[in-house]
């Protein structure tokens, strides 16, 4: 089965979002509908203002929380957003409540809804808020009732308790199940890395910083050599066990403010965090020394590839599309080496000849002992 990419869950998350929004806009309008039926057929106290306030809910429903909802579902602003349509309807059934004759009212048994729904999507602490905003107005409501009745107060206001409990420790359980399922699609299962989908945002969001403060980073991409013929001669277990060598490798010279991720198969991304090319290649240079010292031997090693960011013009694609052309000519150049990505001196995409203008550079860093890199 495929493993769901980051951005795969973050766009799923946003699709679920959205549908959230709509079926919030029914059963809102359903249950603003039910009490428009009512008012119209049932005699009582407050019938014209309980007309206008389930026409006004009805309004609020499909005009202002379906086009506000849908535009602020992918902002900062979306737990706000959902918070406060949950207190305005209860708010909405409270002033129908109370104009309805209180607690009494059959309309008061629509305070749990809110919670219901709250329950099946928010967060564990914005439904625990919601719960003590539901006793608040349901004592409001008991205060406002002409007879007031202690005893159906306590019941509908125990009633939200209960159901704030239930749907809290729900949302606490489907919270830890998020976290775990984000964490899956953001982590990549053999070596620990980020996936590639999880690192391409962070590499995306490096480049607005970058381009923000006018800052620059870098990028190192590893692959490991010759890794089917070491799986065809020695099994797939072995090229686990190398591949899992070189991500150690990465986060062992990472540091705090850096990123390691898997782009797939046997390619690694180091992202460096302000870091120009210079620094890139030193880093680059102590990875490749570290992989010879942690195997003990040249049985795994890795061809490098390092790109920096050039400025506000470039772009995180064409910074990786750079590195791994750098990445090509250190595999045509014979492996185990390390190559710093840098304009073509003519119009040479393949990057041969920037390979025979360089030989000799590529070469005393295949050659550089481990002393020499710091």
């Amino acid at each position: 089965m495929r493993q769901l990419s980051a951005l795969d869950m973050s766009s799923n998350v946003t699709k679920f979002w959205r549908n959230y929004v709509y079926i919030g806009v029914l059963t809102y309008s359903l249950g603003a509908f039910a009490v428009l039926i009512y008012s119209l057929t049932t005699p009582g106290p407050h019938r014209q203002a309980m007309v206008i306030l389930s026409g006004l809910s009805l309004i609020a429903s499909v005009a202002g929380f379906r086009l506000v909802g849908l535009r602020l579902v992918e902002t900062q602003w979306s737990k706000l957003f959902f918070t406060s349509w949950a207190a305005c309807t209860f708010v909405f059934i409270a002033v129908g409540a109370v104009l309805d004759g209180g607690v009494r009212s059959p309309i008061s048994y629509f305070l749990i809804l809110p919670m219901l729904f709250a329950g099946l999507a928010y967060s564990a602490g914005t439904v625990s808020f919601l719960a003590g905003f539901g006793v608040l107005t349901t004592l409001v409501v008991g205060v406002l009732t002409p007879d007031r009745s202690s005893s159906t107060t306590a019941f509908l206001a125990v009633g939200i308790v209960i159901a704030g409990v239930i749907t809290a420790a729900a949302a606490a359980q489907r919270d830890r199940l998020m976290r775990q399922l984000m964490a899956a699609a953001s982590l990549d299962a053999l070596t620990g890395c980020l996936s590639r989908g999880a690192f391409q945002e962070r590499l995306d969001h490096e480049s607005l910083l970058a381009e923000r403060h006018y800052a620059t980073f870098s990028v190192i991409v590893a692959d490991l050599d010759d890794l089917k013929t070491l799986n065809d001669a020695n099994g797939h277990h072995c090229g686990d066990r190398a591949l899992k060598l070189l991500a150690g490798v990465l986060r062992q010279e990472a540091r705090e403010t850096d990123v390691v991720g898997r782009l797939g198969g046997d390619e690694f991304a180091l992202l460096l965090h302000e870091s120009d090319q210079e620094a890139a290649l030193a880093a680059a240079t102590r990875l490749r020394v570290a992989l010879h010292e942690v195997t003990g031997s040249d049985w795994v090693t890795a061809s490098i590839g390092v790109s920096t960011w050039l400025g506000p013009n470039d772009s995180a694609d064409a910074l990786i599309r750079r590195a791994d052309e750098a990445l090509y000519v250190a595999k045509r150049s014979g492996r185990d080496c390390v190559v710093a990505w840098e304009p073509p001196v003519a119009d040479t995409s393949n990057g041969l000849q920037w390979l025979r203008q360089h030989s000799r550079h590529i070469t005393s860093l295949r050659a550089a002992p481990a002393e020499a890199v710091g």
